[in-house]
């Protein structure tokens, strides 16, 4: 396998905007209730019924390598535990489910980013839910380069474009460098080493514009990508709608 470029190791030095800073106190605080059961990874249900999906991160679905480790580690931290629901965006899903931050009522730990720090979810963030990214990135980050949890198994590891390609579906992190970034009619199309085209639609530019991330000025830069990717005419579809999707990384020299 080809050396794998130097953005494994790099860091982003772009700052993304919309994260709505580094503290759950920021966002608005929701009921207290206590967790009876963990579904998955990412998913819990209150001793109500209700059904919580955790904001901002994507655990492995049922059947994927590391599913169990994730919902025991989830279970770990909030069986029979009160937790505190924080919201920083839009509050229920098309299935039903709530959307919200956890944080334990005892102790004040945020479950997102225990989650995060040990490597059992990876950051999956929404346009309507791009609370705290920032810091949520920083620490997938370090998980990430410790190899903790998830990280230390190949389907998990960040993807070369030609990597994601020939794997093109589900969620990934990819890393590789734009060799160009038209304008298109329906929008900017980031062309990523001739495999991997991420597509930002016209009525998102503003968003990222807002955030100080100019979609056509990625040309030649090296970035980290991540989203659900799609097959596609000999490349992997990946369709930007936020900002945090992207994190433009410094090279190592």
């Amino acid at each position: 396998m080809r050396r794998r470029v130097a953005a494994i190791a790099a860091a982003a030095v772009l700052p993304l905007a919309g994260c709505g800073g580094p503290s759950l106190d920021q966002l608005a605080a929701g009921p207290k209730a206590v967790v009876a059961q963990v579904r998955s990874g990412d998913q819990v249900t209150l001793q109500s019924g209700q059904v919580v999906r955790l904001v901002g991160v994507e655990a492995p679905h049922a059947g994927d390598p590391f599913a169990d480790e994730a919902r025991v580690a989830l279970a770990k931290l909030v069986v029979g535990q009160e937790v505190q629901l924080m919201f920083g965006g839009a509050r229920q899903d098309v299935y039903g489910r709530t959307l919200a931050h956890l944080r334990l009522t005892r102790g004040g730990t945020w479950i997102e980013q225990a989650l995060l720090k040990a490597g059992d979810v990876r950051v999956h963030t929404y346009p309507d839910n791009r609370a705290l990214a920032r810091t949520m990135l920083d620490d997938e980050a370090r998980a990430r380069r410790a190899k903790r949890g998830l990280w230390a198994l190949p389907v998990y590891q960040v993807r070369l474009p030609d990597e994601a390609a020939a794997r093109p579906f589900g969620f990934q992190v990819v890393e590789g460098r734009v060799v160009a970034a038209p304008e298109e009619r329906g929008g900017v199309r980031l062309d990523i080493e001739r495999w991997v085209e991420a597509e930002a639609p016209r009525n998102v530019e503003g968003l990222f514009a807002s955030s100080g991330v100019s979609l056509t000025g990625l040309a030649g830069k090296l970035v980290r990508v991540r989203g659900v990717l799609r097959p596609g005419s000999g490349e992997a579809l990946l369709r930007l709608d936020h900002p945090e999707q992207i994190e433009v990384l410094r090279e190592d020299r």
